[in-house]
């Protein structure tokens, strides 16, 4: 009994650790037999996402925003708006309009997440869908962000 539940719980385990595949006599599993969503999610980052937000980042300068695109360590990449006329002043640029997406290595997701308002304001923050790395392109991330600058248009 104890070897079964072993066993049962040796394969629940192998996906989270990605080390062992039963049908190669517990042989480790070759890099190109797992699922490198953080490699996958860094290239959408790279050609995708960062040149979507530079993209409509420098419309924005055009019209007098301030840009700011940053990435955390944690893997989320982030496009900060500073609306024109607002003070930054000594104020991070994650107190202002926030548009992240964020991957999520053990769903093998990318989420999208906002924060339109003031910190100090009771509306408009929070999760706004999740992606498939393969739904992850140009167009989303583009209409994305058009649908979060509109909604900030009055801020």
């Amino acid at each position: 009994m104890a070897e079964h539940l072993n066993s049962k719980l040796g394969k629940a385990l192998d996906p989270f650790t990605g080390k062992h595949d039963a049908g190669s006599g517990g042989n480790l599993r070759s890099k190109a037999a797992v699922d490198d969503f953080p490699g996958d999610f860094a290239k959408l980052k790279l050609s995708v996402i960062r040149p979507a937000f530079e993209n409509i980042g420098n419309m924005l300068k055009e019209r007098g925003h301030e840009i700011n695109i940053s990435e955390d360590a944690g893997g989320k990449i982030s496009i900060h708006i500073v609306p024109a006329g607002a003070k930054k002043s000594i104020h991070p640029y994650d107190w202002f309009p926030t548009l992240s997406f964020i991957g999520a290595p053990f769903t093998r997701t990318i989420g999208l997440h906002g924060r339109n308002a003031r910190r100090n304001s009771d509306s408009a923050s929070g999760p706004r869908g999740d992606y498939k790395p393969s739904q992850v392109n140009k167009e989303t991330v583009e209409k994305e962000l058009m649908k979060f600058v509109a909604e900030i248009a009055n801020w």
